[in-house]
Protein backbone atom coordinates (compact mmCIF):
# COMPACT_ATOMS: atom_id res chain seq x y z
CA UNK A 1 0.00 0.00 0.00
CA UNK A 2 1.28 3.42 -0.92
CA UNK A 3 1.69 6.14 1.70
CA UNK A 4 1.54 8.90 -0.90
CA UNK A 5 -1.50 11.13 -0.88
CA UNK A 6 -3.40 11.11 -4.17
CA UNK A 7 -3.39 14.31 -6.14
CA UNK A 8 -6.47 16.38 -5.33
CA UNK A 9 -8.86 17.03 -8.18
CA UNK A 10 -9.43 20.61 -9.21
CA UNK A 11 -13.00 20.02 -10.35
CA UNK A 12 -15.71 17.42 -10.74
CA UNK A 13 -15.09 14.35 -12.87
CA UNK A 14 -17.05 13.83 -16.05
CA UNK A 15 -17.95 15.95 -19.03
CA UNK A 16 -16.82 19.32 -17.79
CA UNK A 17 -15.69 22.18 -20.00
CA UNK A 18 -12.00 22.66 -20.52
CA UNK A 19 -10.88 25.94 -19.01
CA UNK A 20 -10.21 28.64 -21.54
CA UNK A 21 -12.45 27.06 -24.19
CA UNK A 22 -15.53 28.96 -25.23
CA UNK A 23 -18.00 27.29 -27.56
CA UNK A 24 -19.55 29.23 -30.42
CA UNK A 25 -23.07 30.37 -29.37
CA UNK A 26 -24.56 28.88 -32.55
CA UNK A 27 -22.93 25.53 -31.78
CA UNK A 28 -24.33 25.66 -28.25
CA UNK A 29 -27.83 26.38 -29.57
CA UNK A 30 -27.65 23.55 -32.11
CA UNK A 31 -26.40 21.15 -29.43
CA UNK A 32 -29.19 22.12 -27.03
CA UNK A 33 -31.84 21.68 -29.73
CA UNK A 34 -30.41 18.23 -30.46
CA UNK A 35 -30.63 17.27 -26.78
CA UNK A 36 -34.25 18.46 -26.59
CA UNK A 37 -35.22 16.56 -29.75
CA UNK A 38 -33.48 13.42 -28.49
CA UNK A 39 -35.29 13.61 -25.16
CA UNK A 40 -38.63 14.23 -26.88
CA UNK A 41 -38.11 11.23 -29.16
CA UNK A 42 -37.27 9.02 -26.17
CA UNK A 43 -40.45 10.10 -24.37
CA UNK A 44 -42.58 9.56 -27.49
CA UNK A 45 -41.16 6.15 -28.42
CA UNK A 46 -40.22 4.71 -25.02
CA UNK A 47 -42.63 6.49 -22.72
CA UNK A 48 -41.51 7.76 -19.34
CA UNK A 49 -39.23 4.71 -18.95
CA UNK A 50 -36.92 6.13 -21.62
CA UNK A 51 -35.94 9.12 -19.51
CA UNK A 52 -33.73 8.85 -16.45
CA UNK A 53 -34.31 11.25 -13.60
Amino acid sequence: MSTETPTPRTGPAGATAVQGRHRNPLSTAVRNVGIVLDTAARVIFLGRDGVRY
